[in-house]
């Protein structure tokens, strides 16, 4: 019986989405149960919604509203440790993510064995213990 060939994933993110995190944390958790070889690339997201003239869930009530609850949902579940900040739209749209993603993109450019941990730690800075990045 032959073994079966990994599957490679490529996980295009960026730190100030909490989603992104997610998926991020879930793929890593089960990278080996799954078999996939995960491929991290990180990017600006705030580039891609101005781009394609998109509106962030946080400019569009109905969609933040659902996104709050979501996220509260998905941190019991995958115990992912979540913290919406009380001021999550400065922290999303005046301050950003430019100068960290350009830092992340950098390192993983440079030395990519670290972009996980540091991707990860800029998650928690933003999402978990609510510290600038």
């Amino acid at each position: 019986m032959s073994a079966v060939a990994k599957k490679t994933i490529e996980l295009y993110y960026d730190v100030i989405s909490p989603y992104s995190w997610i998926a991020f944390e879930v793929l890593c958790r089960y990278r080996s149960k799954w078999n996939i070889d995960l491929k991290l690339k990180p990017f600006f997201l705030g580039g891609i919604m101005q781009g394609s003239d998109n509106k962030p869930p946080g400019f569009v009530p109905n969609k933040a509203t659902y996104m709050f609850k979501d996220i509260q949902r998905l941190r019991r579940y995958y115990q992912i440790p979540i913290n919406i900040p009380s001021d999550v739209a400065d922290i999303m749209f005046n301050k950003g993510s430019l100068p960290t993603m350009r830092y992340v993109c950098a390192v993983d450019v440079k030395d990519a064995q670290h972009t996980e941990d540091l991707s990860r730690e800029f998650w928690m800075r933003v999402w978990s213990r609510v510290c600038n990045v």
